[in-house]
């Protein structure tokens, strides 16, 4: 991203970047619904999100989805999910495997955003359905304000 002294990316300041005029000793931290649309739908954040379920995946080759959840939740959280957690996500999943499954379209489309190109070897279903799981963890408060 280029970033000048006058203007600041949107991005940025959706995220409480100091406009680098002046030094800034301690950065204010805040979450609001801006930031989360721009955890939603930026392509950057997409394509990070696709990303990380591409390793998610490869770290687990097997179909267990379990495994690959810890994999992403240690990778952005230092934890492991908890009961609660697993079972929701697990339907997300589910529930989104489902709908690419029915729709390959809508799969390729949202595998296709970023630069980095999508592993011709992953059924686009599954990538799209882990996205869309990984989109929600690149989205927790626990992730974007560590405490």
């Amino acid at each position: 991203m280029h970033w000048q002294r006058t203007f600041m990316h949107p991005m940025l300041a959706n995220f409480d970047a100091p406009s680098r005029e002046e030094c800034t000793a301690a950065r204010n931290i805040s979450s609001t619904p801006q930031q989360a649309l721009t955890l939603l739908n930026d392509p950057t954040f997409v394509e990070a999100a696709r990303v990380l379920a591409e390793e998610s995946i490869a770290s687990r080759p097997s179909a267990d989805f379990g495994a690959g959840l810890d994999t992403a939740y240690r990778r952005l959280l230092s934890r492991p999910p908890e009961d609660r957690e697993r079972q929701s996500l697990e339907k997300l999943f589910e529930a989104q495997l489902a709908y690419y499954g029915a729709h390959p379209d809508d799969a390729k489309k949202l595998i296709a955003v970023g630069y980095h190109p999508a592993p011709a070897s992953v059924d686009p279903a599954r990538l799209a359905a882990w996205t869309s799981v990984t989109r929600v963890l690149l989205n927790l408060n626990e992730t974007i304000v560590r405490y």
